[in-house]
């Protein structure tokens, strides 16, 4: 059983079933807590994941931006580096806030 505060990763192993972590704040209620280990990841791995999306999008923004100086057809270059960086940042954003609504879905 996963006895974890969804907000901060605080064990609460010998906490009541409801209360507060002591860690920080958060109210919790363990029935809610109970997931499976195997597809709880912890915070920072789920930090890492969302800020490589986020870096990957800026880095397709950067290096297409230099390369529609060279690029014979800017507009054209314009336009798909703007097509590749939406979807990526949608896809960093859309990570992001189911990761977030399934922290607040847990309290």
């Amino acid at each position: 059983m996963d006895e974890q505060c969804h907000h901060c990763d605080y064990e609460l192993v010998g906490l009541p079933n409801r209360g507060t972590c002591p860690e920080c704040g958060e109210t919790y209620d363990k029935q809610s807590l109970y997931r499976s280990a195997k597809t709880k990841e912890p915070a920072f791995v789920r930090h890492i994941k969302s800020l490589t999306l986020a870096a990957f999008t800026v880095m397709v923004l950067v290096c297409g931006g230099l390369l529609s100086f060279k690029a014979t057809n800017t507009l054209g270059a314009i336009t798909l580096t703007l097509i590749v960086a939406g979807v990526s940042g949608f896809g960093a954003f859309a990570y992001w806030w189911v990761e977030r609504e399934e922290r607040r879905g847990a309290q």
